[in-house]
């Protein structure tokens, strides 16, 4: 690989989510050249397609990363793995394909701390652009994007239950979550079309890889933003462990994710000065805020084994079943249990009295995990996960070495306020009164984890800090503002350097209250926008 001869206008590092619809986009104009970097390879399974193989590619070491966070404090000092996604199209290749956007107060909530232009109005446009939603287009959804979003086409009994039980305790359907309002129960929207996982790498690589103005190596794996001075000009990366590097004549597009920006800015001299000082790095600029603020939904919920035949269970454990789902999926309508990604049905929660927002998003997912957590259990059962959807809990992310190869140092001090606990707590017992109540109720045989039906709520903490784990939602560690600690401006143009921006989830003030997935599609869409705005007249 000789690239000592070329130049590129931009350079984006990371082909993911926000990275794969960056890249695609600003090669539209066929005059700007853009080199993609992705530290994965190529999307090659046909498990990355089906939307229940999920399963399979969320622990392929082919297609994901992980290293582990450090002790968490409030969770029994555990630690526990911090999967991602690499692979072209990233964490949207392998993850649940849950497309849920959040609240409107959470938008707004980032224009009021310093991000003018990311209200809910001003980005709900380009959620707009990406999405070719399944009710067609109206004021909150657009039909023609590249991303397919559809409820969830496994419509069964179990999941009904679970839906007619929330109207029984007073939360009424909602068959669109992320129309014009939030509240209610309803069966889950997914990234997928026709039953098919739309992953970045489907929706807009696989269409735009062979303009002659893009280029894409995979298998690269950047280490360092090439400076001069304060001005970045290009990066170096490895491919099999030989060096190479690369100019950039506009800018240096940092997409690889909340895990893996900070840690690049960190390793090329931008981040807490004393910290680079310490490690023996060179300070570009000392902006202590890189890194920070790192956010993520923490995951707990009740199991349950139930009488129903409508699990992943039971259809994978009968050979009759799992024929008939591949025949409806591969020659059928593609609505049984193989075109569903990890939830069949949501609902944000309440638990607080209203008018408060709601606190706690839940999901029912139709399966009860084995023992290692991805496999499945031989009983049929579903489980009922949550999490507190704004979480005032903040951790950071600090490389341990000028080493690229060696994983940072990761913390997110979850359950740190007493207000995160609480939430929780009362997520869990939000969730209990649902599985007591008529008509989902018939349907259980024995609550499962925690399984002490009568446990106080000091019980329940421990249950949780026993337990809860990631959501994979990493987000905040190059926050936008205008504040000191502030990592980039609204522009998403990293503070104190010229021709360098981060364009990811990295850049989330605060974490939405659902799935970030969508946020990290939208930010991809607006990032690639500001951008172009920014090219020469």
């Amino acid at each position: 690989m000789d690239l000592t001869r070329q130049r590129f206008d931009y350079i984006v590092v990371g082909a993911g989510a926000a990275g794969a619809i960056v890249a695609t986009r600003l090669t539209e104009d066929p005059q700007v050249t853009v080199l993609l970097l992705e530290a994965g390879g190529e999307d090659e399974t046909i498990w990355t397609k089906i939307p229940l193989g999920f399963a399979k590619t969320i622990t392929d070491e082919r297609y994901v990363s992980n290293f582990d966070t450090a002790p968490e404090p409030e969770l029994h000092h555990r630690r526990y793995a911090l999967t991602h996604g690499k692979v072209i199209g990233g964490s949207t290749a392998i993850n649940g394909m849950i497309y849920i956007r959040g609240l409107r107060l959470d938008y707004d909530g980032w224009a009021d701390a310093g991000a003018p232009g990311w209200s809910y109005e001003d980005v709900l446009p380009y959620f707009r652009k990406l999405e070719s939603w399944m009710g067609g287009a109206d004021s909150y959804h657009g039909d023609t994007g590249p991303i397919g979003v559809e409820n969830a086409r496994w419509k069964n009994p179990l999941a009904d239950a679970f839906i007619a039980t929330l109207a029984a305790i007073g939360v009424g359907r909602n068959p669109d979550i992320n129309g014009q309002s939030a509240e209610g129960g309803g069966y889950t929207p997914h990234n997928t079309r026709r039953g098919r996982r739309s992953s970045t790498g489907e929706a807009y690589i696989k269409p735009s890889r062979n303009r002659r103005n893009l280029l894409i190596i995979t298998q690269a794996t950047v280490t360092r933003i090439n400076f001069k001075g304060k001005e970045a000009r290009g990066v170096t990366f490895e491919v099999g462990g030989q060096p190479h590097s690369v100019d950039a004549t506009r800018e240096v597009i940092l997409s690889a994710g909340a895990l893996h920006s900070p840690q690049l800015l960190q390793l090329s001299g931008v981040g807490p000065g004393r910290l680079l000082q310490e490690l023996g790095i060179d300070v570009v600029h000392d902006l202590k805020g890189v890194g920070e603020n790192l956010q993520d939904h923490l995951q707990t919920g009740l199991t349950f084994e139930t009488t129903s035949r409508d699990t992943f269970n039971r259809t994978m454990a009968d050979p009759f079943s799992q024929v008939r789902s591949a025949f409806n999926y591969f020659l059928g309508a593609r609505n049984g249990a193989l075109s569903i990604g990890v939830s069949v049905a949501s609902c944000f929660v309440h638990t607080r009295l209203p008018p408060s927002e709601p606190d706690v998003l839940m999901h029912f997912l139709p399966y009860l995990p084995g023992p290692s957590g991805w496999d499945l259990s031989k009983a049929s059962g579903f489980r009922m996960a949550l999490f507190k959807c704004r979480p005032e809990s903040r951790g950071s992310l600090r490389i341990l070495s000028k080493n690229p190869h060696m994983a940072p140092r990761t913390i997110f001090n979850h359950l740190s306020t007493e207000e995160d606990r609480r939430s929780m707590v009362d997520g869990l017992l939000f969730a209990r009164r649902v599985s007591q109540t008529a008509p989902l109720n018939r349907l259980i045989i024995r609550e499962l984890t925690p399984g002490f039906p009568h446990a106080r709520e000091g019980e329940m903490l421990d249950f949780i800090r026993q337990t809860a784990s990631t959501s994979f939602h990493y987000c905040g560690t190059a926050r936008m503002g205008k504040d000191p600690a502030a990592v980039v401006d609204e522009n998403l143009r990293v503070r104190g350097v010229s021709r360098l921006r981060v364009i990811d989830a990295s850049i989330m003030p605060t974490i939405p209250s659902s799935n970030s997935n969508p946020a990290a599609l939208m930010i991809g869409e607006k990032g690639a926008d500001l951008v172009k705005q920014g090219w020469p007249a």
